[in-house]
Parts: C-alpha cells; structure tokens; sequence
C-alpha cells in the first residue's frame, strides 16, 4: 500500500509540467550562503513557480564544511537545507545512473556524486544548477539552468 502510494506520488510529481523544476548542485548551495547565488533566494519565495531539489547526496556534501563540527553550524545548516526538496537515491535514479556508467558518458574528472546529481536531474527531467559544467560535461540529455537568462 504505502509502496503504491509513493510510486503515484512520484508520477504526479514527475508530471507537474507547471512548476519549473531545478536540481541544485552543491557549489549553488554554497554561493547562496555567502551571498551570492541569490536566485536561490527569489525561487524559495515563488514556490509555485519553482520546485529547487537537492539529492541527499548534496546534503552529505554540504555537511562536510567545517561549520558542521558545532552544534550551533549543524543546526544552521540543518535548517538551510530544510528549505529545499530532497530527493533520495531511488532505485529509479540508480537505474539512470547505471546507464551513465555502463555508456561511459561521462568525463573522467566526474565523481560518483556528480553523476548521482545528474541522474537525479535527467530522472526528475529537471534542470541542474550547477558553477562547474565541466563536471556533468558529456552527459547526454543533461540540460543546465542558467540564472542570467531570466532577465
């Protein structure tokens, strides 16, 4: 039951063509913390306009800077991260990201992360904020959201 709950939770949301759908790398969540990124701040208030992702791999990311090791960071952090929609690495996700690796389109400096990122955006058929393009480069069908085009 809960099973099929969730698989019709995940058409709905796959299919919710209104919203325009960003998955966001870390590096994104980072420039939004030092005051830059600010976008990221705009989408936040406009959340019928915009649906802002991050994989969970994102979080474990996020959660390596130094400020974490306090109770006071982690808390900061913890309620940061709140703000956006978190997408776990489903089964669904891994079975984009094994097409990725069995057909190698990837580059070389790519790290398992990156990947798991972009298959989170291919699967959500979202587009990726990211600062390094480089790292998705090769990727086929990855489509990146650009934040100067929106004026």
């Amino acid at each position: 039951m809960e099973k099929e709950r969730e698989q019709i939770l995940k058409k709905i949301v796959r299919g919710n063509n209104r919203l325009r759908t960003i998955v966001l790398d870390t590096n994104i969540l980072i420039d939004n913390v030092h005051g830059f990124a600010s976008w990221v701040d705009d989408f936040l208030d406009q959340p019928k306009e915009y649906r802002l992702i991050i994989s969970t791999i994102v979080v474990a990311e996020y959660l390596t800077a130094q400020e974490a090791e306090t109770t006071y960071g982690r808390l900061k952090s913890k309620n940061y991260l709140a703000l956006f929609e978190k997408t776990d690495l489903t089964f669904e996700i891994a079975e984009v990201l094994g097409q990725i690796l069995r057909r190698k389109t990837y580059v070389v400096s790519a790290n398992t992360a990156d990947l798991i990122i972009a298959a989170t955006a291919l699967y959500l058929n979202a587009e990726l904020a990211t600062r390094n393009k480089n790292d998705f480069a090769k990727i086929p069908n990855l489509r990146f959201f650009d934040p100067k085009r929106l004026n």
